[in-house]
């Protein structure tokens, strides 16, 4: 993973180098600036499991879910009912 990190510091610091005139010691400072921010973003991504090992195990949370007075002020319009003939005329001669 070192390599890595440094590999995306090198390509962020030549990019950034080749657009904006450095001298050596913005140079130096950029390049540590950026290498710590890979390590860390690294270290920030690592598995659950390494980060809560010999912790307890979460429980998880209930949540109350409450309607909001919109929502109870809808109503639910129902369609026609299972063979009404109206519906099924309408069904037959509809176009498409």
């Amino acid at each position: 993973m070192a390599s890595e990190v440094m590999k995306l510091m090198a390509q962020i610091v030549m990019s950034h180098a080749s657009m904006t005139e450095l001298t050596s010691t913005e140079l130096m400072e950029e390049v540590k600036d950026i290498y710590n921010v890979l390590v860390s973003l690294e270290h920030e991504n690592e598995s659950p499991e390494s980060k809560t090992k010999g912790s307890r195990p979460r429980k998880s949370r209930k949540v109350k879910m409450e309607m909001s007075p919109e929502a109870q002020s809808v109503q639910n319009e129902e369609g026609p009912t299972l063979g009404d003939p109206d519906y099924l005329d309408f069904m037959e001669h509809r176009e498409g």
